[in-house]
């Protein structure tokens, strides 16, 4: 994957995620990017198809898939984003 591909999720991430929140879905993600394709600009020039894909490869790689740390449906696309505490999680090794 590009690195400006990651970059953009991962600020689209920090953006779209609310203070309060330790989970973020792609849906989320993808809204945020739908709402300011002019932040995103390499990601608002894929089709929608490509973006989940790419969004979705990226936050594997950063984060921890929700459904792994909890044991809910392997289908869903949410991520851990942060800890307990309230810290952003760098890795995908971050666990609880």
């Amino acid at each position: 994957m590009r690195s400006r591909h990651h970059a953009e999720v991962r600020k689209a991430v920090l953006n779209a995620i609310r203070p309060c929140d330790s989970l973020i879905s792609r849906f989320q993600i993808e809204d945020e990017i739908d709402q300011y394709p002019e932040r995103y600009t390499e990601l608002a020039g894929c089709s929608r198809k490509g973006r989940r894909r790419i969004i979705t490869l990226a936050m594997n790689a950063m984060f921890i898939v929700w459904s792994q740390s909890w044991g809910v449906r392997p289908s869903s696309f949410v991520w851990e984003v942060r800890d307990q505490e309230g810290h952003i999680h760098n890795h995908p090794e971050v666990r609880r």
